[in-house]
Order: structure tokens, then sequence, then C-alpha cells
């Protein structure tokens, strides 16, 4: 049975904005729940619902455990090790503030500070709350959790984002301890780290009820609760019972719940792009549990998404963004004029065709030419010696780093053959001095040697000796390089590619 509500207990506020979404938490010095008929979305809050049969038996409720035969409903307990002993409690051992059952936390000593058991001199401790914990810690050895603790968790759903809710609950500890221990909770923004006193006596002790009050940012919130082990030799463990969560609304009329700071509007994003680029804002704003985005120029030009993505720019120019972020509190709102900077439109392109050498509009910084819509390797100057017939296009990119593309349909690269050029064939490649050309049938036809851009460096003329069947021409006059050479008859052309060697 419930003793009368004792409000004469210290209501202790103990932090202001602990988290982006926690507001503060609250303890009061009683044994008393703090509020009454209440819409409570927690399920078994007083662990009464349990297959687990109470201290001295055996009974273990974390899965982990070597012990592990039986289950809180509705709760899931996670972490813990091969040696957690985590097991209900009821009146005969602890004080039990609702039904007669209570979750005991039994996860042996934690380090808190470092490595050494037991060592609490970096902890900062106030009647309720808990500080000066470095990072890494609390821990435990691996056979009870290590960093992780053991813990008792709940998802809870039908939340209303944006609204205030209250966590409230009692946290007790054995009677066998003289001194507190710690423990976190955490409402889905990290851990609030608090500090449970041990029960000296069933009759006259009391413990601490919480309540921590928090925004929901989600239809569903998951509700944990963790023990790292006995931080001390002296000190208790966690006991905890009459979990429930509510409305802020409900809370006690004699209770003075927390302001919620005022939201701050803060976002970040890429914002010197390309027309026709999307871009993704991040939202940097603390406090806030709603927002409204207004993008001037954009596509689509408001949003109510906390991190906004693909707003698309089409037009160069200027634009401002707006961002107003709000809570129960208040709104803030911040415009960035002239913060997207669309760039102008890079030159247009073209493709020009000169025999089998593809050329682009020069100007650009880089270029890359593909094949069938696959690029082309080392195709990245503004012509292209087209090595085969098809589809081409060419990607230049401007000083902004915006892309420009064009296209030519059905080249038709080096050559229309004819019987009497399409068995010739160039050797030796590379070619030192005189290069033979195989099944030529007449030295009439006109013979030249072009660059890799197409331009014609000079006609040679056939030497009056024949290899074979070979017609040779003297290219020693070439420096080492890439060559084409061209041979035209009256309706054909034919272009082989060459190596111009070093002599040695």
């Amino acid at each position: 049975m419930k003793k009368q509500f004792l409000l004469f207990a210290v209501a202790l506020l103990l932090g202001n904005c602990l988290s982006a979404q926690v507001v503060c938490v609250l303890c009061f010095n009683t044994n008393d729940s703090i509020s009454q008929n209440v819409t409570n979305y927690i399920v078994n809050g007083g662990m009464e619902n349990s297959t687990c049969a109470p201290w001295p038996a055996g009974d273990r409720y974390c899965p982990n455990s070597s012990a592990y035969n039986c289950d809180i409903t509705n709760w899931t307990c996670t972490g813990g090790g091969t040696g957690t002993y985590a097991c209900m409690m009821d009146g005969a051992y602890i004080y039990v503030v609702e039904g007669v059952r209570a979750a005991y936390f039994g996860n042996s000593f934690s380090q808190n500070c470092n490595s050494t058991v037991g060592d609490t001199s970096c902890l900062t401790m106030n009647d309720c709350e808990v500080g000066g914990i470095p990072a890494g810690f609390p821990t435990n050895d691996p056979t009870y959790g290590g960093t992780n603790g053991v813990s008792l968790e709940q998802t809870v759903t039908g939340l209303t984002p944006g609204a205030s809710y209250v966590l409230e609950f009692w946290a007790g500890g054995e009677w066998s301890f003289t001194d507190p221990g710690i423990f976190g909770v955490d409402v889905g923004y990290g851990y609030t780290m608090l500090r449970n006193k041990p029960s000296t006596t069933f009759s006259t002790d009391t413990c601490n009820y919480y309540i921590i009050e928090f925004i929901a940012n989600s239809t569903t919130h998951n509700i944990k609760f963790t023990n790292w082990g006995h931080i001390c030799y002296s000190c208790t463990e966690l006991i905890l019972d009459n979990v429930r969560l509510y409305p802020a609304s409900q809370v006690n009329p004699n209770v003075s719940l927390c302001v919620p700071p005022l939201p701050v509007a803060i976002f970040n994003a890429p914002n010197h792009i390309c027309p026709g680029t999307c871009t993704d804002f991040q939202n940097l704003s603390v406090n806030a549990t709603s927002y409204v985005w207004s993008f001037q120029g954009a596509t689509p030009n408001v949003s109510f998404d906390q991190n906004p993505v693909n707003i698309c720019y089409n037009t160069p120019g200027t634009y401002s963004v707006s961002l107003i972020v709000s809570n129960v509190t208040g709104s803030d709102t911040l415009t960035l004029n002239n913060y997207v900077t669309v760039y102008p439109y890079p030159a247009p392109q073209g493709i020009s065709q000169s025999g089998d050498t593809l050329f682009a509009n020069t100007g650009a910084v880089s270029y890359q030419w593909y094949h069938f819509g696959v690029a082309i390797p080392g195709a990245t100057d503004y012509f292209y010696v087209a090595q085969g017939v098809g589809d081409y296009n060419v990607v230049a990119t401007d000083i902004h780093n915006c892309e420009v593309e064009a296209a030519i349909f059905d080249v038709i690269a080096s050559i229309q053959y004819s019987d009497d050029l399409s068995q010739m064939a160039v050797y030796p490649n590379p070619v030192l001095n005189k290069l033979s050309v195989r099944n030529l049938n007449s030295q009439s036809n006109e013979v030249s040697v072009c660059n890799l851009l197409g331009e014609k460096i000079m006609n040679i003329v056939a030497e009056n000796s024949v290899n074979h069947d070979a017609i040779v021409y003297d290219v020693s006059a070439l420096a080492p390089g890439i060559y084409y050479l061209e041979i035209r008859s009256a309706e054909n052309t034919f272009r082989a590619k060459f190596v111009k060697s070093v002599g040695r």
C-alpha cells in the first residue's frame, strides 16, 4: 500500500539541457510515487509479471548469463556476461515500493575512473546526479559485460514527436551495503548518470524517485537502464521498480517541471554547385523538434525534414536559404542570404570530325572521351583519333568542375576499304628507318605521314627498291614518336598507326 505522497521531500533540479532533447532531471527523496492516474506507456513497469523466482533462488533473467533461465515480461535484458547474476528481489531482502517484486542488476565490481576496481576519485556526486566519469568508463570484466554493463530496456510506442514526456521510476539499493552506487538511464539521447542509495532498513529509510523530462523526436523511444557493477566495496548496485512513462502534462501539479531551452537554428550544406546539381542540407540546430526550410530558386523550395536531401538548383545565380526551428518553448529563424551559389553554365560543347580524328571545342580544363558510353582510358585531350566505328561523346569540365557533354553518332573510323587496299600491311612496327607496305598495288598513291591530331607532316615517296612484295618508304627523318601512315587512292583511304623508334 502506498504511503501518502510526501512533497516535503526535497526535489532537486539536476541539470538544464543534459542532452539535445533531455530537458532536465528531478529527484525526490521519497518512497512514494510522484504522479497518479497517468497514461503509462511502459508495460510491466512494476516487474511483477515474470517467470523468475525471487532471490535466493538461482533464477537469472539475462540471456548472456550462464545461469539464465527466466524472463521479465515486456523487458529485454542486454549486455552482461556469463557471470552476471541479475535476478528478481522481493520484500524479504529489499524495500519494494510497488507490488511485491523489483529487478536487481547484480553484476560484480566495476572500474569507474581507471583500471583500479573500487576507485571513485573521479566521480562528482550530489544527491542524485553523477559526473566526472572519463570516456570508456564505467566498465567491467567481459564476464560481466565490459563497457556495456548489464541493462533492462523496453521500446515504447505511440509518442508524439515534439511533445514532452516524463520518465518516472524508483531507484534503490541493497540493505547490506552502506554507500550509494551509480547507474545510467538512456531515453534515446545517451546516458544520464545517476546515483542510487542503499536501503538500510525496510521501514524508515527512503531512496529516490526520479523524473527525467524529455522531448520525443519519434513515435517510438527505447528506454534503457544500465548498471556496470558495485562502484566500491561498500557501494550498492541498482534495484529498479515502478517505471512509468507519461505525458508531461499529467505530472503532479505540485511539481514544477523544467522549461526546455529555446532552440537555436544552425545548418550547413555544399553551397557552391553547378547548374542542375542537387545538394543535401545538414541540420546542426540544437533543442529543436520541428523544422521548416525555405530554398529560394530550388526544387523543392520547401521542406519539413530535419535534414533535407536532393534540393536541386537548375539556374545560375545566388540564392538564400531559411530555416525555422521550434520546440514547446519557442522558435528560432536563421536566414542566410546568397548562401547557395550556382555557377554559370559551362561553355557549350560540340564535336567535329576530320578524317578519323574527332575534335571537341577547346577551352575546357579537362576532357574525357567515351565510345558507346564507356570511358576510353587515356582519352583526355580535346581531340581523339577514333579507333573504330560507332557513337562517341566527350564530357568537358570547366574551372568550376562543372561538366558539359557533346556527342557524335555513326562515326566511320579511318578508312573506307576497297579490294586493292584492304589487305595491305605496314611493317616493321616500331620502325627505325625503312617502313614497308605490303600488297600496295601501285606506287602512284599519295602517301603521307600525319601526327596524332590528323595533321599532315609530310609526303613521302616510295623508293625504287622493292622488298619482296612490299613498297619501301624512308621515314628516318621523323622524330621518335607515334604517327599515322596515310595512303590515298582515287576512291579510298588507308591509315595505319606506327611508332618511330629511337636508333641505337
